[in-house]
């Protein structure tokens, strides 16, 4: 299946009728990993039929309660659901010592195990590393230590080299065994040696997920290329003051570090509930990234490779 993400929670600090708190659903061949969980979260994943035992591990971005309320709920449910399969929240350092007590006072005991992984870093770095995956987190600026996540699809099998293709007439039966690191025997019985033929496959960045920070140039370097950016629009540019003031960013803001990091489409998200219409922040944002869209809830979008 492609990689898919879901839109669980759009709105910032108060949910609204129509907008949900923080979170995003990340689906990929193996398992999922969900990012922020806004009170609420479980209801939505299973609003939208989503299978919560697919969730491997849980990001949160920050300890403000609209990005990880909900995870004492999500647990509780993943406990009663019968889960066995261990569970990995990564998140700032404090995480575990706010949620564990309300396990420990209620004398709750699950059947699957909870590892917390404490981020603390001021640059990029690796969180962790799969055949199939690897997972970065970096730094964003807020009012308390806030964490990004950027989802990268790794490598797999080799490409054949584009002048080879062209003087060869390979059979299609090839093409994977030669992919797979197989050197090629022509119809003559010439034998070309894989490592002359083919090259490593680029790796292809897919998501990043920014949530609350105000607004720096530097991200759009941690950020460069990805086909999917979701970045954090509080406010429209009306209220930019407003937004300096509690270290946010507006629709134009998000955009102009989409632009920077020459992504493939920008996701706005985390709208103040002091607009009743969102609309206009993609207008806004269009202004100067084209390729901008609202994250609402329950939009799917199918991660390109």
């Amino acid at each position: 299946m492609p990689a898919i993400l879901t839109i669980l929670g759009s709105s910032a600090a108060l949910p609204s009728n129509n907008r949900n708190l923080s979170s995003h659903l990340l689906e990929t061949d193996a398992t999922s990993f969900l990012f922020d969980c806004g009170e609420g979260t479980q209801f939505q994943l299973k609003k939208y039929k989503k299978k919560i035992h697919r969730i491997s591990a849980i990001f949160i971005s920050h300890l403000h309660g609209d990005h990880f309320f909900g995870l004492p709920g999500l647990l509780s449910s993943m406990h009663m659901l019968d889960r066995i399969e261990t569970l990995t929240i990564y998140g700032p350092v404090g995480l575990k010592e706010v949620i564990w007590p309300l396990f420990t006072i209620s004398g709750s005991v699950f059947n699957y195990l909870v590892e917390f992984v404490e981020i603390s870093t001021s640059t990029k770095i690796e969180l962790l590393q799969t055949a199939e995956y690897t997972i970065f987190t970096f730094p964003l600026k807020h009012k308390i230590p806030t964490f990004g996540f950027m989802y990268l699809k790794s490598s797999l099998g080799l490409n054949i080299k584009k002048d080879f293709v062209k003087s060869q007439q390979i059979p299609k039966e090839w093409y994977a065994r030669i992919k797979n690191g197989e050197n090629y025997i022509d119809s003559n019985g010439v034998e070309y040696l894989n490592s002359e033929i083919t090259a490593p496959a680029k790796k292809r960045i897919f998501y990043a997920y920014c949530s609350d920070t105000l607004y720096f140039e530097g991200l759009a370097e941690w950020v460069k290329g990805v086909s999917v950016l979701y970045h954090e629009s509080t406010f429209l540019n009306e209220h930019q003051e407003d937004a300096a003031n509690k270290m946010h960013s507006t629709a134009q803001q998000a955009a102009s570090v989409a632009k920077a990091a020459d992504v493939g489409q920008l996701l706005l998200g985390h709208y103040s509930a002091r607009y009743k219409s969102i609309e206009e922040f993609k207008i806004e944002a269009k202004q100067i990234f084209e390729s901008s869209k609202l994250a609402i809830e329950g939009l799917e979008i199918k991660l390109a490779k």
